[in-house]
């Protein structure tokens, strides 16, 4: 769909594979060199480099792409559900476990997000060794250095977030004979805030790398991370630092080089690249070779056969939502339309009721076909779930916020998903000023925001209607289960889930990384 900058699919690094995951992950400690490149002989002119760090960018991708990253951030949280089917479709202990809060040290989405972080960590260390020991000029590779280590400080974050302490590792290589300590939580947190600093003095600004570095690092990408470090640094350190959240998020609005677009779901098109409100995120090129899609939209759509909206493929109708996350929006809210609800589903495209044959309870349905199909029109109809166990196929809410790509590769789909957006930066100061009681200033930022999708301006304004409007603004864009967590929400009820401990704030270090590195020690309650 666009080609904003080549994914190289052979990545020319001699040793970028598993050189952290040999010893906190999981891989073997006899990875050998794949490629007759030296630091000293591949990286002849910047487009070399640019290959290398677009297979980094790829990989962090990920976290988007509705894997075990995603599926950590979301399903513990209040809003993403993934229902049973009756026949057995999407079910099964991984699912539940999450969304539950009965996950274990052995749990297989938790030991993949793991993985997956570290593995960029591996990655940027091997390429950042690697650039400098190059013979390119300091000129040429301080960039590209400081975007790797903005991206492993986002990694970290990750870590930091999702496990608490974990080893803070830079070197290229493990030393089996000195595998690396355990850090504490609050380490970590000093290490990603510095690396973020650091590599925000050679990040080009928006305005200077123009559309180039669009979904790479810039500094204001940096600054609004750290804008969102310091607002949950009471959750990572036991200390708040509001002021600092203001003056990044202030660096970040100051800068001009953003705004809220006119239209919310603007956001979320198909052709959505290159737009003012993406400050940091994934790009999707599935058309192009070597590119990746995300299957937000396959995963998430009703199993109806026969081309559902015009779309290429049965969507997989697995990931839903929560009658609370409707409950939420006004109707004059136009938000409130990328949930689609009960009752009979409507195509977005001509707001006309999708026909079918008949409704399948226990299977995918199928397109109704004048003149071809021999049962049916029958509306396809949307029911309440009644827990997350053997549920009808047409049950439970489900959600088209990311929009219909018509370029769709297969279930790959290439709209961008932001990271990080504007709105979010606003309303991460409007939570900092709220915090240091300055409600007054924070509430014009929460009514900018609620304004451009037409809901009802607020007249004052408390923490908890923050927490709603993040809810609202941020469904499904992998921040809710560290806001809840931020507003001492997490371990509290909701549809589907009882009251559970505190020390699920923080997942379990994966059994097989304790196995491979006995210096690492478990996060407390996950011993018993």
């Amino acid at each position: 769909m666009k080609k904003i900058y080549k994914i190289s699919k052979n990545i020319k690094l001699f040793g970028v594979g598993c050189l952290v995951l040999a010893t906190i992950g999981g891989c073997s400690l006899d990875e050998k060199a794949y490629s007759i490149y030296t630091p000293e002989t591949f990286y002849a002119n910047d487009n070399q480099i640019l290959s290398s760090l677009s297979g980094i960018y790829r990989n962090f991708a990920a976290t988007s792409g509705m894997g075990v990253e995603y599926r950590c951030l979301e399903l513990s949280a209040d809003q993403v559900v993934v229902l049973e089917k009756i026949q057995g479709w999407w079910g099964g202990a991984p699912f539940s476990e999450l969304i539950e809060h009965k996950w274990t040290e052995t749990h297989p989405y938790i030991k993949g997000a793991w993985d997956s972080y570290f593995k960029t960590v591996g990655q940027t260390n091997a390429l950042i060794a690697s650039l400098e020991q190059s013979n390119l000029p300091e000129s040429s590779v301080a960039g590209p250095i400081a975007e790797l280590r903005a991206l492993r400080a986002y990694s970290y974050f990750f870590l930091m977030d999702l496990f608490g302490n974990v080893p803070i590792f830079t070197l290229p290589k493990v030393d089996p004979l000195n595998l690396p300590k355990q850090n504490t939580r609050s380490e970590v947190f000093d290490f990603v805030t510095t690396e973020l600093k650091a590599a925000i003095e050679d990040l080009p600004t928006k305005k200077e790398a123009g559309s180039k570095y669009y979904g790479r690092f810039t500094k204001e990408a940096a600054q609004a991370l750290l804008a969102t470090i310091y607002l949950n640094a009471q959750v990572y350190t036991g200390k708040e630092y509001n002021t600092e959240a203001i003056n990044y998020a202030n660096l970040v609005i100051d800068s001009q080089s953003y705004r809220l677009l006119d239209n919310y779901f603007d956001n979320f098109k198909y052709n959505n690249e290159n737009n003012d409100e993406f400050i940091f995120g994934a790009v999707y090129s599935p058309s192009i070779p070597g590119g990746i899609g995300h299957p937000l939209v396959q995963k998430v759509l009703p199993g109806i056969q026969g081309g559902l909206f015009g779309l290429p493929y049965t969507p997989q109708n697995g990931f839903g939502t929560r009658p609370s996350v409707l409950a939420l929006f006004e109707d004059n809210d136009d938000r409130k339309k990328m949930i689609i609800p009960y009752g009979n589903l409507i195509d977005p495209r001509n707001n006309q009721e999708v026909m079918v044959e008949r409704i399948v309870p226990d299977n995918n349905s199928k397109l109704y076909v004048p003149g071809k199909s021999t049962e049916g029109p029958v509306p396809y109809t949307i029911i309440p779930a009644t827990g997350i166990r053997l549920q009808p196929m047409n049950a439970g809410l489900k959600w088209i916020k990311w929009g219909l790509d018509p370029n769709t590769n297969g279930g790959n789909a290439g709209n961008d998903i932001a990271f990080i957006r504007y709105a979010d930066v606003l309303l991460i100061k409007a939570e900092a000023l709220a915090r240091k009681n300055n409600f007054g200033e924070a509430l014009g930022l929460v009514n900018k925001v609620r304004l451009r999708s037409n809901a009802t301006p607020l007249a004052s304004l408390t923490l908890d209607d923050i927490l709603k409007e993040r809810g609202r603004e941020l469904a499904f864009e992998m921040a809710r289960r560290r806001d809840l967590i931020r507003f001492g929400k997490f371990g509290g009820t909701w549809e589907f889930k009882g009251a559970s401990e505190a020390f699920r704030n923080l997942y379990p270090i994966p059994k097989t990384a304790i196995e491979a590195n006995p210096k690492l020690n478990q996060n407390e309650g996950y011993n018993n």
